[in-house]
């Protein structure tokens, strides 16, 4: 049983990560789902530098379980370091997993190795492990982590704003008197949150108009109004219109300010 921990279970992870190298090297891998795509989409470099670090931190594994199985070294060198990379791993597969709609297997199968070694190599560490396992898991759900998936994907009109907010009130009730179709997005929503910071947008309600790939964004009460006034015609309501005039009008317009810091979104009188 110690041969297979500490020799025959490292040297086929090791395997299994340079098979992945390979593969992404000649294009392809071991996972194609769209989960992988994402995992990959999360780092702050190309994937593949993820994978030549697993393979080295593999490979250090795979060197203090021979030293370890033939006696050379402790076994608390091996142990620390195969915690230390569970710890790793499972804040990367944790933040995926809140993340993205759909999990890396790749990374599925590197976590379901770790955990094995870790638990046919002792018990007894194993079940001290786990509850730091468990809290790190829990730690990730309470972060309000941008997902990825699609919020704008229909032809509509979509009204950003909160329920706290007056002028967001007075834009939704002219949309309903006059029958203008919309969907709503809370403000409150991290990822909305983040999208409005990134086209530098401090004020709510904001309306994305979409129609295919022709995407209108409008910053503030009067400036939304004035859209569908001067497009008062159903056929008409998607009908270009200068973004210069639009956002030039918008800077004088009444509208909440919001603040990312805040839950509520820092919604209320200007």
């Amino acid at each position: 049983m110690k041969k297979v921990t500490f020799v025959f279970l490292p040297y086929t992870f090791l395997l299994y990560i340079a098979t992945e190298i390979f593969l992404k090297l000649n294009n392809s891998s071991l996972c194609h789902s769209t989960g992988c795509e994402l995992a990959g989409n999360l780092l702050r470099f190309d994937s593949i530098v993820l994978n030549y670090i697993g393979f080295l931190a593999v490979l250090v594994l795979v060197v203090l379980g021979t030293l370890s199985y033939k006696r050379y070294t402790s076994e608390t060198p091996f142990f620390i370091f195969l915690y230390s990379m569970i710890a790793f791993e499972t804040v990367l597969l944790g933040y995926q997993f809140f993340a993205s709609p759909a999990m890396c297997k790749f990374c599925m199968g590197v976590y379901a190795f770790l955990i094995t070694i870790a638990l046919v190599s002792s018990n007894r560490y194993f079940f001290i492990a786990l509850p730091c396992i468990i809290s790190a898991f829990v730690a990730l759900s309470f972060l309000a982590i941008p997902v990825s998936k699609t919020f704008i994907s229909q032809n509509t009109n979509y009204l950003i704003g909160s329920q706290n907010c007056p002028h967001c009130k007075k834009t939704e009730e002219y949309l309903k008197k006059h029958n203008i179709s919309f969907a709503k997005i809370d403000i409150n929503n991290i990822e909305t949150k983040n999208f409005l910071y990134f086209l530098d947008f401090k004020t709510i309600p904001v309306l994305v108009v979409k129609n295919h790939k022709n995407i209108k964004i409008i910053n503030g009460d009067k400036a939304i109004i004035s859209f569908f006034e001067k497009n008062s015609k159903p056929k008409e309501q998607l009908q270009n219109i200068s973004i210069d005039t639009l956002l030039s009008n918008s800077t004088q317009d009444e509208g909440c300010g919001f603040d990312i810091t805040k839950s509520d979104g820092g919604c209320g009188e200007n």
